[in-house]
């Protein structure tokens, strides 16, 4: 599963605790990721809400709520952000009165402000805080004006240090979610966030300079004759910053509101454009690392800006800079990030730099100690998108070699796509040694004799693979065999010696990364092989015969996971693609694999019923015989259900797949319009 971006996963394994009864213990999910939570506690609270009185149900939520307070209140982080997982999933659910549900989350969140100090806590606590301003709306209008006169107060007063970063963090949200109301604090805002932009902790620094950014995309969007004063009084203020006695906390913090004003304030940098770049390279050699890595970070900023000005007057001061920044093993990374954006910005402007360059980005790839250094991966893509085939020569002259002694890594494989891309000549030997890193990271093979799969490794040594193989690596070689630009290359037989294997993993992220790996593979075969009937590439000369017989195994296979696995998203994924792949249908139309399908038609998540339905629909045309009595009988059962089941959700599911199946397959649906309007009716 994969955790949401502002609740880090507390455990893996998830767990139907849905109880019987009218009750729900959210701390049963404790060990469950947020996906799970919320999908667990909505589908309660809309089963409670449909089948329980208005008094009934709200005695039910203020059970809930009682909960969440005591999981708010609790020591434990743990708890903390469970209760505020809760919060996020009952946001947008339409139930009770909206008024009092915004004033009760809104009170909760109050309180989590005032009395938590913990990063961990605060900072989902402001997401969860942005969502309830947006989805509020004109509710929630008070409570904004609340939230931000506090913040602002915060800042403004005595510094304490967590609430001065609450402070920031509440300013952000406010101005992403509920810019109308902050819009009339901005005057305040411009004179108050520079309290936290110098604050002494590093932390809130760059959390203020969040709400910066969010405070000028609010001014950017709204026609005001007090914009370029505020602009005015911010850089100011930046320069005041930058001033020749100034705390090191002074200076990196202005240095990070230079670069807001550059990305967010257009013309009006303009005329300051000189100015401020003279100042802030002044500190290019400062004593302090951190200052260090801001200018360096800054430069791209700064040719983007004004790149015919910046080439002229800084780019031989800034190259010799960032040059001396790789050579620092502190630093370097920074210097990748750096140097890869000024390629986007400057482009051909580089060219002249890369015999330096590149030794740099060698030696770095693939250092004689140490890890190799995926920033470094990442420039090169970046100079291949920005220079095209002026990198060619040196990515053949053995930077290719470095990147793929690194082993397997999601920006390996962005750097390939963009060198691919960019330099297509490339393509082909980029297929071949991904397709060897993939295979050493897929280890496990089929122990059928005469059939395993031979890929000659090269004569770089992947021995990282040795090191790193896992769940993440195997997941990490499936998501890039079934997205990668492999075109050219027939890679059934690799996927039933190797990817189909993982069907059966015990890891159910990896069983559903196989599963998608697999439909995808398919598709590109039967794809390639309609569209064309010779190649000039051995591994695409696959007789239709033999490509059918793999096909249909494979095929076999993911049909089982799709009825079999104990993971709804396994068993969702492969019906997903199935459904909005028609070259499937001439191997699903069979007998033997239909029969899989129909089995799928009574799976007991609702999502997998209805693209079971969608898939058996379609089917209906290839194979009408077969599939026509299968979904009358179907049909029967959901007519039956509708008028005869006392359980609400089973009619309401059964009204829902009524109508999916009436879309799917009309000719199915004539001979039974009478009883399907009387039963409508009732």
């Amino acid at each position: 599963m994969k955790p949401s971006p502002h609740f880090p996963e507390i455990g893996k394994k998830s767990k139907d605790l849905i109880p019987k009864d009218h009750s729900f213990n959210i701390a049963a999910y404790i060990s469950s990721g947020a996906d799970v939570i919320a999908a667990a506690l909505r589908k309660h609270v809309e089963e409670e809400a449909r089948d329980l009185s208005g008094e009934a149900f709200l005695r039910f939520m203020d059970q809930l709520y009682e909960q969440i307070s005591s999981l708010l209140q609790s020591n434990d982080v743990s708890e903390n952000l469970l209760a505020l997982r809760a919060i996020d999933a009952l946001i947008d659910m339409p139930f009770g009165e909206g008024a009092s549900k915004v004033s009760k989350f809104a009170s909760f969140l109050r309180n989590v402000f005032e009395v938590k100090r913990d990063p961990e806590i605060l900072v989902p606590a402001s997401t969860v805080l942005g969502h309830l301003a947006k989805a509020g709306g004109a509710m929630t209008a008070d409570e904004v004006e609340r939230q931000i006169k506090t913040a602002l107060g915060w800042l403004e007063g005595d510094r304490v240090e967590y609430r001065r970063f609450a402070a920031v963090l509440i300013l952000k949200e406010m101005a992403e979610n509920a810019s109308t109301t902050f819009n009339v604090h901005v005057p305040e805002f411009v004179d108050a966030i520079w309290v936290a932009l110098r604050d002494p902790k590093q932390a809130v620094r760059e959390r203020a300079v969040e709400a910066l950014r969010a405070c000028l995309h609010v001014i950017e969007k709204r026609e005001t004759r007090w914009r370029v004063q505020w602009y005015y009084r911010m850089c100011e203020a930046a320069q005041v910053g930058l001033g020749k006695n100034a705390s090191v906390h002074s200076i990196h913090g202005s240095l990070l509101a230079v670069g807001e004003l550059l990305r967010n304030t257009g013309e009006f940098m303009m005329s300051r454009y000189r100015e401020v770049a003279d100042i802030v390279l002044t500190y290019l050699k400062h004593r302090d690392q951190l200052v260090r890595r801001s200018i360096t970070s800054l430069l791209p900023r700064i040719a983007h800006f004004l790149r015919d000005r910046f080439v002229t007057n800084y780019l031989k001061i800034c190259m010799e800079h960032i040059l001396f920044v790789l050579r620092t093993p502190d630093e370097r990374a920074s210097g990748f990030v750096a140097l890869g954006e000024m390629a986007g910005a400057l482009g051909a402007e580089l060219v002249p730099s890369l015999p330096l360059i590149t030794p740099l980005l060698h030696e770095a790839i693939a250092p004689r100690r140490g890890r190799p250094s995926l920033e470094a991966i990442t420039c090169v893509g970046s100079f291949s998108k920005a220079m095209g085939l002026a990198m060619e020569r040196h990515i053949r002259g053995g930077l290719l070699d470095a990147m793929f002694s690194a082993g397997l890594s999601d920006k390996l494989v962005d750097a390939l796509e963009s060198i691919s891309t960019s330099i297509p000549s490339l393509l082909p030997t980029i297929q071949e040694r991904l397709l060897d890193c993939i295979a050493q990271a897929l280890p496990k093979s089929s122990t059928r004799s005469g059939s395993t799969v031979n890929r000659a490794t090269r004569s770089n040594s992947l021995q990282h693979f040795v090191d790193s193989s896992g769940p993440v690596l195997v997941q990490l070689a499936l998501r890039t065999l079934a997205n990668f630009n492999f075109k050219g290359h027939e890679l059934l037989e690799l996927a039933r010696e190797s990817v189909i294997l993982y069907l059966e993993d015990e890891d159910s992220s990896t069983r559903k990364a196989a599963a998608i790996c697999c439909c995808r593979l398919v598709a590109h075969s039967l794809s390639a092989s309609s569209t064309s009937q010779f190649s000039s590439n051995r591994s695409n000369r696959m007789g239709g015969a033999k490509r059918r017989r793999l096909v249909e195994e494979i095929v076999e296979k993911l049909l089982i996971a799709a009825v079999a696995d104990s993971d709804v998203g396994v068993r969702s994924s492969v019906f997903r693609a199935l459904c909005r792949n028609p070259t499937f249908d001439d191997f699903l139309a069979q007998a033997d694999i239909l029969t899989s399908i129909f089995v799928a038609l009574n799976d007991e998540e609702y999502g997998v019923r209805e693209l079971a339905i969608l898939v058996a629909g379609r089917l209906s045309e290839k194979n009408p015989a077969y599939v026509l009595p299968a979904l009358r009988r179907y049909l029967i059962q959901l007519l039956t259900y509708l008028d005869q089941s006392m359980d609400s959700k089973c009619r309401e599911e059964s009204a829902r797949l009524l109508g999916c199946l009436i879309r799917s397959c009309p000719r199915l649906i004539l001979p039974y319009i009478a009883p399907i309007h009387k039963v409508s009716k009732t």
